[in-house]
């Protein structure tokens, strides 16, 4: 049996591993990736609900078990010894686990998963584990899957031409304040960006798309510095940027401006980073970092390409 895991399961998994979704809301596949996501130095919180559901599959039961390492307590004598140990609520949440699993509480069995593919080998201390919960649980294998989908890729044609379209508004919007202004020079360009972002600043923009600026500045790095267009893509969404050669280090669209509009950062900061990527091919070409911590600069070396 296939499980059906789709771009918008993914989305609710990575939703609830960065608690920005409940998850109470998951489904059982959902729940079953949730518990192989899980950062586990993060505290066990959420499983003190989950193992109580009865829909929870035996397979997810048995797998939240051993991601658990119950094998940590074989060393302890006895309970007693256990009660001094900082993990002991990790302890208590095992053995309730032991308790439902051998009992038969949960009742459905459509994901395998077997211990001793995944945690067991000879060197393991295993005194201690109930014989039942280190047997392969019914059902089919439903490995961990990817859910952190972002890559990076080209622009197509039709998101080129925007490209372009949203540069040529940033020159209009320039020459409403400076009428003579010809983009022909990239360090003249960012030096009008900024003076407009200026004469902008607590105006009523109106239908002027302010953030179209932010091409114009990219379209500089690609000039400049020929950093690459390219695409941040998650499957579900997408952002412009800039990219630099060895696609370890991007900027994205409308953060330069959205910073420096309503005043978050000074904007000689858009003349800053513009600057300070010059030759930069990592964060250790930087002489200084003042822009990462703050949304403008992307580390994105761990971003797979896709042509």
């Amino acid at each position: 049996m296939e499980h059906i895991f789709n771009k918008k399961n993914k989305n609710r998994v990575l939703k609830a591993v960065n608690n920005e979704m409940s998850y109470q809301k998951l489904t059982t596949v959902e729940l079953h990736q949730f518990v192989q996501h899980w950062n586990y130095d993060d505290g066990i919180e959420p499983f003190n609900w989950i193992i109580k559901q009865k829909y929870l599959d035996k397979g997810t039961a048995l797998c939240l078990y051993w991601m658990l390492q119950p094998d940590y307590f074989c060393k302890f004598k006895n309970e007693e010894e256990i009660k001094d140990d900082f993990n002991v609520e990790t302890y208590q949440l095992i053995k309730e686990i032991e308790e439902r699993y051998i009992s038969g509480f949960y009742e459905e069995a459509n994901f395998a998963f077997d211990p001793k593919e995944e945690f067991l080998d000879e060197n393991s201390n295993i005194q201690c584990i109930p014989a039942e919960m280190l047997l392969k649980s019914p059902g089919t294998i439903f490995e961990r899957q990817d859910i952190e989908f972002a890559f990076l890729r080209n622009p197509n044609e039709k998101e080129l031409k925007a490209i372009s379209t949203k540069i040529a508004d940033a020159v209009k919007i320039i020459q409403i304040s400076n009428p003579d202004f010809v983009y022909d020079q990239t360090d003249d360009a960012i030096q009008a960006i900024i003076e407009s972002v200026e004469y902008w600043k607590e105006k009523d923009l109106g239908k002027i798309k302010i953030k179209n600026l932010s091409y114009l500045w990219m379209d500089c790095m690609h000039k400049k510095h020929n950093w690459n267009w390219i695409i941040w893509d998650w499957e579900t969404g997408n952002n412009i940027g800039v990219t630099n050669s060895t696609r370890e280090l991007s900027c994205l669209a409308d953060t330069i401006i959205n910073h420096t509009i309503d005043g978050f950062q000074q904007s000689s900061i858009i003349s800053d980073l513009y600057k300070d990527l010059d030759g930069v091919n990592n964060f250790y070409d930087l002489k200084k970092d003042p822009y990462s911590g703050i949304g403008l600069l992307f580390s994105t070396d761990h971003l797979k390409f896709r042509s």
